[in-house]
């Protein structure tokens, strides 16, 4: 059976092929472990492939197979209704976030979806293939143990598109990658796309070392990018275990952590084992936005903690959203008092999406908002990607009246916002 794993094209990032489609290699990992040569395996890449000239790049497979999140679910229409045109008899299968949020419309768009994670469902949709007893759904309810599967092979890319550079600030010469380690987060912030709720679950110390090592005899890499959520596990027994393992690889990484709660006996072990830079999601600097989007953090240990990772040598990148409920008018001044006190080492400043699947998108009227008629190309927090004059959008607008009791900010505020914001900050050199 020959099999497809469709990676779509990147509309959303300068640099499409920076971050390696890791579930992607992950699952065909997965496959080719349990079906060898049974299956042959490819992943098609259309990151940087022209919209236009996409069909010449489809080879024929008896099945495709998609992980789509809610921005890039159009893209995946698009090369789906190629390949339904092009190879009619071919099977298409698709799971990942906008399909575990949307089964009943996803289902009539592809011949089977898979709910739940996904390790061994993929393997029993590939069974029913080849036994020709295809389900429409796919259900996986438990939670998987990452230890009991591999790391993902990165032999379905060149090595090109595995290593690259400027990966970490500072480091920009060294060659480098993407890897992640862990599944799940235990909080639940109303803005957070992040549907893997529950304990935090990480590899173990000695499989984190065995990939990293992987990486660096089979293409070199000197730096990592953690796409982790948190790059410092909280158990701190575990906690030190993990990065001693990764200390001992003698790679640089960045990752992120939460702003509260990471002990600096941690944040110095980290600095050990080779971290350079960690992103913070503070999000908001005022305690009633705060508190609204159910952040959980205290701004003053906040800013404890940045002064923490500085002392210890590592640059923090201070995350920032632009455009919550709440916010009061001078907001691009209050946020420049906090840079100047904390001194962080960059800033990534996105703005405000009501991202599908979160409280905020789910219920609007709760804070204040209006969702608008939009494409799911639309759904995107970052601007100023691709040049510096590139005009950022929104998806929604506030209401007059507010359940916060103060009046909500125009669409075209937060917009002009944001615009200044930025420049600010690339003036400044903090541009994340």
């Amino acid at each position: 059976m020959d099999i497809g794993f469709i990676v779509p094209k990147d509309v959303h990032s300068d640099k499409p092929f920076k971050n390696t489609p890791l579930i992607h290699l992950y699952l065909l990992t997965i496959l080719e472990k349990h079906f060898g040569g049974e299956a042959d395996l490819e992943l098609i890449d259309l990151r940087g492939v022209n919209e236009d000239d996409i069909e010449y790049y489809l080879p024929e497979k008896d099945a495709y197979f998609y992980t789509a999140t809610s921005p890039e679910y159009d893209r995946v229409l698009r090369v789906l209704g190629s390949l339904r045109k092009i190879y009619p008899s071919a099977k298409h299968v698709a799971g990942g976030t906008h399909v575990q949020l949307f089964p009943d419309e996803c289902v009539k768009d592809f011949d089977a979806i898979a709910l739940g994670e996904g390790e061994d469902l993929i393997c029993d949709v590939v069974r029913d293939l080849q036994q020709g007893r295809l389900q429409k759904i796919y259900r996986n309810s438990t939670t998987i143990d990452l230890n009991a599967y591999p790391y993902p092979s990165r032999k379905y890319l060149p090595k090109k598109a595995v290593v690259d550079t400027d990966i970490i600030r500072g480091y920009q010469d060294l060659p480098g990658t993407s890897v992640n380690f862990s599944r799940g987060c235990p909080f639940k912030c109303t803005f957070c796309a992040n549907m893997s709720f529950g304990p935090t679950r990480f590899r173990a110390p000695h499989l984190v070392e065995e990939e990293i090592e992987y990486l660096k005899k089979e293409y070199g890499v000197q730096a990592l990018a953690f796409k982790d959520d948190n790059v410092i596990p909280f158990k701190k027994s575990f906690a030190k275990e993990y990065l001693e393992a990764i200390g001992r690889t003698g790679i640089k990484f960045r990752g992120q952590t939460r702003a509260n709660g990471v002990p600096e006996e941690m944040v110095a072990l980290a600095a050990q084992a080779g971290c350079t830079d960690i992103g913070i999601g503070v999000e908001s600097i005022f305690p009633e936005t705060l508190k609204i989007i159910k952040k959980g953090i205290d701004i003053d240990k906040a800013k404890d903690y940045i002064k923490v990772l500085n002392k210890n040598g590592i640059g923090p990148r201070v995350h920032l959203i632009l455009g919550l409920p709440a916010e009061p008018d001078n907001v691009i001044e209050e946020c420049l008092k906090f840079i100047d006190e904390t001194e962080p080492a960059s800033v990534l400043l996105s703005l405000f999406c009501p991202m599908p699947g979160t409280p905020m998108a789910d219920n609007p009227d709760a804070f204040g908002m209006k969702i608008l008629d939009h494409d799911w190309e639309d759904i995107q927090v970052t601007f100023g990607r691709f040049h510096d004059e590139e005009a950022p959008g929104t998806v929604f607008e506030y209401k007059e009246v507010t359940p916060w009791g103060g009046k909500g900010k125009s669409r075209e505020r937060i917009l002009s916002e944001y615009n200044e914001f930025q420049a600010i900050l690339r003036e400044r050199g903090l541009n994340f």
